[in-house]
């Protein structure tokens, strides 16, 4: 993304207030009239009411693609999505024993927790806790690292029925159809907004604050889609990514024999016993007397 599309994000809530301010302002300039009754019954009411609807879902879709396509031809997505596929090229290969390795982790980290809370007490043994403290002890949440989805592209289409498609090809007028429907649909409002018109310049004052005002509305929408998709491919994704790699990278240290693992301890009958680590994870609570 280009410098003043950073600047703008980076001010985008001044500048969507500031946007708002302003079709509130003309919004105040606006009288209405006629009773509620005869406007639900105008039949151009709900031709204006359909075309701004309209208008919205359309710059909806248009700020969430463009978002979407500025964001995917960013530095900071580019070089993400390289090291992502990376990663997973070598994980494919060796996922069994990296879910182990996960595993083993997330013992590690329940141990390590468990053993800054006796150390943050006093460093007192599993038998000197008090009755709180045991429930402290047995409510402690340690990190635990999720691998669900470690394996798949960050930019990515799936059907229905949860296939993820590798298809690259193009059909002939694909999409033709419903891009016809859609501006049929589009050249009925027009057509509807034209029938028996009189033009009047005496309208043209009133024409424009309304189009002021559904524009600025159209411009925050814009901005409140827009800038969060580009954020996400720019930021979010890439922030991700190198979670992702730390924790290959100590997969990678740990199966080289470089970076040990504490073992999860647990104590059955008043013995603190070792759990191996091809043995299941099985965990007692002595409640204190």
């Amino acid at each position: 993304m280009i410098k003043w599309m950073d600047k703008i994000y980076r001010n985008s809530i001044w500048i969507l207030i500031s946007v708002l301010l302003v079709g509130y302002f003309f919004y105040q300039t606006m009288s209405f009239m006629g009773s509620i009754g005869v406007v639900v019954r105008d039949w151009r009411t709900w031709v204006h009411v359909s075309f701004v609807i309209y208008l919205n879902v359309t710059m909806v879709s248009g700020a969430y693609d463009t978002g979407n396509n500025t964001g995917l031809s960013s530095d900071e997505f580019e070089k993400a999505d390289q090291l992502n596929n990376e990663i997973i090229k070598q994980a494919n290969n060796e996922m069994e024993s990296f879910r182990l390795f996960v595993k083993k982790l997330n013992e590690h980290e329940l141990q390590s927790i468990r053993e800054d809370y006796l150390f943050s007490i006093g460093d007192k043994k599993m038998d000197e806790l008090t009755e709180d403290e045991l429930k402290a002890f047995n409510k402690l949440k340690p990190i635990q690292h999720n691998i669900y989805g470690f394996n798949l592209p960050l930019y990515y289409e799936i059907t229905r029925d949860g296939k993820v498609e590798y298809k690259a090809s193009i059909k002939k007028n694909e999409g033709k159809r419903s891009a016809q429907i859609k501006r049929a649909f589009i050249g009925f409002i027009f057509a509807a907004m034209t029938i028996n018109v009189v033009f009047s310049w005496g309208n043209v004052g009133g024409a424009l604050i309304s189009v002021l005002v559904i524009a600025s509305g159209l411009f925050a929408t814009f901005l409140l889609i827009f800038f969060p998709q580009v954020w996400k491919f720019k930021f979010e994704l890439p922030k991700k990514v190198m979670r992702k790699n730390t924790l290959w990278s100590s997969y990678v240290s740990y199966k080289q024999g470089t970076h040990k693992l504490k073992d999860l301890t647990i104590k059955v009958d008043e013995q603190v016993v070792q759990v191996e680590q091809e043995q299941p994870v099985i965990e007692y609570t002595v409640e204190s007397t």
